[in-house]
């Protein structure tokens, strides 16, 4: 009977000795029994199980019955969680001879049990959060707001100190204006700190906008400095989270839980900790300035317009792109048509940088140049005074340019090594913009017997800017004049160059067998990612749109790369990017934000081409 149940049964003497021992046994620590029996339970456990299981032992043998539940790390087996129940063999005299001893492998019902734990601490946090969205909504005073929010994160989390801090401009002062403690823990509300006292790596980090996560001050990099320690001893701080707010490329303000002994923080208590504090600020910004707010709803109002029109406007393009552009094969078709489309793409990111206020023609040169050595390769050459492309005109132009790099890198001057680019240009009369392209040293270059696409597109998006286009196709290379009779004007300005997209693209097969976790919102997206890394021989892991799901995933482990979209239906990917910079886990951003706020990956920005996005991730190193 003993043999025939999946349990550990056994029998030891008042000496401690193995007198008895079922099959169950011998399976879970892979002994006949013949090896068990005889034998003392320290020999056989271990002496750290035993130490583990000592005080129920010697309780059993003062012949108390009981039951114990918990962790044990057996030799040769492992940690198992286990349910033991002890029972003392008692003389009809009294005497304890020995004790029998049930044991449960409950190692699955406690994982069961974890799991079940940890989505119900997730919905009872989001549950948290829409209530204290509630509270936070309807107080008026933004120090109350401030309270109201670090009383919930501190009462949740088990927290002993929760504060919210605002800084000076320079960002080298805080001053704590929303504070909750824990009975008996030092008040710093009202309190003025110089934040690079504390380290000044860490103060880096937050004014980057990343959360700094600190387990325990004096074994951090970031915080053990003598002096810096000292500080944090003053202040009952031995592990804390900050979540620092950005502004306009400036740190604001940050919200912190600290603790008074070492702690390990979990992804979802950062996530949260980082939620909370975007709801804190956005609800005492709204709370401090509903006439501000009431303004920006208007003009949220008005952009919304704008952009709808001017979106409508874009996909109308993408669409006559698409029903328009030769079909000779699916490959030829996706390069030419995707190349378009990135034209597109590339000449908004300009026109969104400024605001929609036009764009410098040398950078719009430069970016639709740049996939051939624009900037470091010495064939190409492009020179000319500042000119300003107005918005109306800078589309069309990027396409009449990019149609004319993709003929030159098929069959033109880009298409050799000895081939060389000129591009020049100048104002003449009545304020006429000239701008000549140069070809030389490529192929022999006659004049094409028909118009193809290219070639219609070219003059007919000339035409929509009123631009005369003359082709001529010279044996020496294709010297093409675009005289601009409206759309540019001069300009004296010196705005910063946009950053492009810079990272080199690499054969896709150092992908191979490497798991890709992709977090991306969009379906359609994320479909398409997830179809060129498999192309590649990665192994995707999700997709995942959600910022819970994405950290439940690192945590799981078994990730090498990673591509995040940087906003994830309103929330912020950054919890994601702290924790896999944690695991040392290379990931690179792909976004549609010209100018994204974020730190630490590299930046691809939507569309990109499959080789610049295979290209990134091989590069990346943890």
């Amino acid at each position: 009977m003993a043999d025939a149940v999946p349990i550990l049964i056994g029998y030891l003497d008042s000496e401690q000795r193995y007198r008895f021992v079922n099959r169950a046994y011998e399976e879970w620590f892979g002994l006949e029994r013949s090896a068990i029996e005889g034998r003392t339970l320290i020999e056989v456990l271990g002496e750290t199980a035993y130490e583990k299981v000592k005080d129920h032992v010697l309780r059993a043998l003062g012949g108390e019955r009981l039951t114990f539940q918990g962790e044990v790390p057996y030799r040769g087996v492992g940690r198992r969680h286990i349910e033991a129940q002890y029972v003392p063999d008692i003389a009809p005299d009294g005497t304890v001879l020995g004790y029998y001893v049930l044991v449960t492998d409950i190692s699955d019902r406690k994982r069961a049990e974890a799991e079940v734990s940890r989505l119900l601490v997730r919905e009872q946090r989001r549950a948290l959060m829409l209530d204290l969205g509630r509270r936070l909504r309807d107080e008026p005073d933004p120090y109350k707001i401030m309270s109201h929010a670090c009383e919930t994160l501190g009462e949740k989390l088990g927290a002993r100190q929760v504060g919210y801090a605002e800084l000076d401009f320079a960002a080298t002062k805080a001053d704590v204006v929303g504070e909750w403690t824990a009975p008996g823990a030092p008040s710093l509300l009202g309190r003025q700190f110089h934040l690079d006292s504390y380290g000044p790596a860490m103060t880096d980090e937050m004014r980057a906008g990343r959360q700094v996560v600190v387990a325990d001050v004096r074994l951090d990099p970031r915080t053990r400095r003598s002096a810096a320690a000292g500080l944090y001893a003053e202040l009952d701080v031995a592990a804390y989270v900050s979540a620092p707010l950005v502004k306009a490329d400036r740190l604001v303000s940050y919200l912190y839980v600290a603790q008074n002994v070492p702690r390990d923080w979990s992804g979802e208590e950062i996530a949260f900790i980082a939620d909370v504090a975007e709801l804190t600020r956005a609800a005492a910004e709204r709370a401090r300035s509903d006439s501000a707010l009431r303004q920006a709803e208007e003009t949220e109002r008005l952009l919304i317009r704008e952009i709808d029109h001017r979106a409508k406007n874009v996909l109308a393009v993408v669409q006559s792109l698409a029903q328009l552009t030769p079909f000779e094969n699916k490959k030829q078709y996706v390069t030419a048509l995707s190349g378009r489309i990135g034209s597109l793409a590339r000449s908004h990111s300009l026109l969104s940088s400024n605001r929609w206020s036009g764009v410098r023609l040398d950078a719009l040169l430069q970016q639709e140049l740049e996939p051939y050595g624009a900037e470091h390769d010495s064939r190409l050459v492009i020179d000319g005074p500042q000119v300003l492309i107005q918005a109306e005109a800078a589309q069309s132009l990027g396409l009449v340019v990019h149609e004319l790099a993709t003929n030159a890198s098929k069959y033109g001057a880009l298409s050799v090594q000895a081939g060389s680019l000129e591009i020049g240009w100048s104002w003449e009369a009545e304020r006429q913009l000239v701008l000549t392209w140069r070809e030389s040293g490529g192929p022999p270059v006659t004049s094409p017997k028909r118009r193809g696409f290219g070639s219609t597109l070219i003059a007919n998006a000339g035409r929509q800017v009123g631009a005369v286009i003359d082709q001529d196709w010279r044996p020496e290379g294709l010297v093409c004049r675009i005289s601009l009779a409206r759309g540019a004007t001069p300009y004296l300005g010196q705005p910063p160059r946009p950053q492009g997209e810079s990272a080199p693209i690499e054969d896709g097969k150092a992908l191979r067998d490497q798991r890709v976790l992709v977090v991306e919102d969009e379906a359609l997206v994320a479909m398409e990612l997830a179809q060129i890394l498999t192309a590649a021989g990665a192994q995707v892991i999700g997709p995942t749109g959600d910022v819970d799901n994405a950290l439940a995933l690192v945590e799981a482990g078994g990730i090498d790369r990673a591509l995040l979209d940087i906003n994830l239906a309103g929330r912020m990917v950054t919890p994601v990017a702290a924790a896999l910079t944690v695991r040392s886990i290379p990931f690179v951003y792909l976004t549609g934000y010209q100018e994204p706020d974020v730190e630490g990956g590299l930046v691809l920005r939507k569309p990109t081409s499959p080789a610049v996005l295979l290209g990134a991730l091989a590069n990346q190193m943890a």
